[in-house]
């Protein structure tokens, strides 16, 4: 999901090692989308901290539609 949505809008890994930096994506394959989507604001994480993304649990249909909405600047 990560890195789809990192190649369909085109975004770029973040310069600041900070930036996305999930407590939970150290060597995930998609470590790279998964800071770039997080730098767009695409997504928020998978805890009320920010501070883990939960790679490994499937994306529901409404995070997904989430991810998108916030992707395409559909939620203010």
């Amino acid at each position: 999901m990560a890195s789809f949505l990192t190649r369909a809008f085109k975004l770029a890994v973040p310069d600041d090692p900070s930036v996305g930096a999930f407590l939970d994506i150290a060597g995930n394959p998609h470590h790279d989308a998964i800071r770039a989507i997080a730098a767009a604001g695409v997504t928020l994480g998978c805890n009320d901290e920010s501070t883990l993304f939960c790679p490994k649990r499937p994306v529901t249909r409404g995070e997904m539609a989430s991810f998108l909405a916030r992707a395409l600047d559909l939620i203010p």
